[in-house]
């Protein structure tokens, strides 16, 4: 039995300059997310996730003293079933012309000059959730953007992060109050640089995702003493392989525009 690896694609999302969250978000959901989904069979996408950013006084404590970057405002999760069905859909007359009408839209919305994206591998170094599919129930997250150690090579970087630094995260999950921690690593095999085609800023080296069953729980988890012990000796060893001053954070809600994973055909 040969395991299928999907394609993930992450975008970091800007709001446009002048617009406020009230403006931005049902736009970027609604109006964007409505013409993702008419377009998604000429692009081949299987899924489509938007994370947007929440106001909550919790991640002030999991931020206080760090200096890192002002967040971003959303994020854009993309899947494909395969680089072959990405370079198909992209390459046709179909694909060409839906790819273009979303770039249109998108510049309605978002300050395109600070968007950046990649194509990621996604890990999954804990999952404990109920199963329930993005944008449902209560659960809430945190967005990590990390750029590696100019020291460490990418492919040093991605070791230390996927074993010292998993492991660590996973001995106290418990204290964190933790039911979910994904990594996205930039993706090796990658066959296009989204930055370069689309001309988007630089991407972050990864991207982290950390789930709690909900705001009560986050809040709970990031003002325990446990919990400020465990984020202590995490973020000591983050000053191992990651570059604080470029790292930004957010907390955040997902919403499932569609997933058609499983489906026998998009719709």
């Amino acid at each position: 039995f040969k395991e299928i690896r999907l394609i993930k694609m992450l975008c970091q999302v800007p709001r446009k300059l002048g617009m406020s969250e009230g403006e931005f978000y049902p736009r970027y959901l609604q109006g964007h997310g409505s013409l993702v989904r008419n377009h998604a069979r000429a692009m081949g996408f299987l899924r489509y996730v938007q994370t947007h950013r929440i106001a909550l006084p919790q991640i002030d404590n999991f931020t206080a003293g760090q200096t890192w970057r002002t967040p971003l405002d959303g994020q854009s999760e993309l899947w494909w079933d395969s680089w072959e069905s990405m370079e198909r859909a992209l390459a046709s007359p179909e694909g060409g012309e839906a790819s273009a009408i979303l770039e249109v839209d998108e510049r309605e919305f978002t300050e395109t000059s600070n968007v950046s994206g990649f194509v990621a591998q996604e890990e999954v170094v804990l999952d404990i959730s109920d199963g329930s599919p993005p944008g449902f129930g209560t659960a809430v997250k945190i967005v990590i953007d990390i750029w590696k150690r100019p020291d460490l090579s990418t492919a040093e970087f991605s070791a230390r992060w996927r074993a010292q630094h998993a492991d660590l995260v996973r001995q106290h999950a418990a204290a964190l109050g933790i039911c979910k921690y994904v990594q996205n690593h930039r993706d090796p095999a990658a066959k296009f640089d989204f930055a370069e085609l689309r001309g988007w800023q630089p991407a972050p080296d990864g991207v982290t995702e950390m789930w709690w069953p909900s705001s009560e729980a986050m809040s709970w988890a990031l003002t325990s003493p446990e919990a400020v012990a465990a984020v202590a000796a995490i973020r000591l060893d983050e000053e191992e392989f990651v570059l604080p001053s470029l790292t930004r954070a957010f907390a955040a809600k997902e919403h499932s525009i569609f997933d058609y994973i499983g489906a026998t055909s998009v719709v």
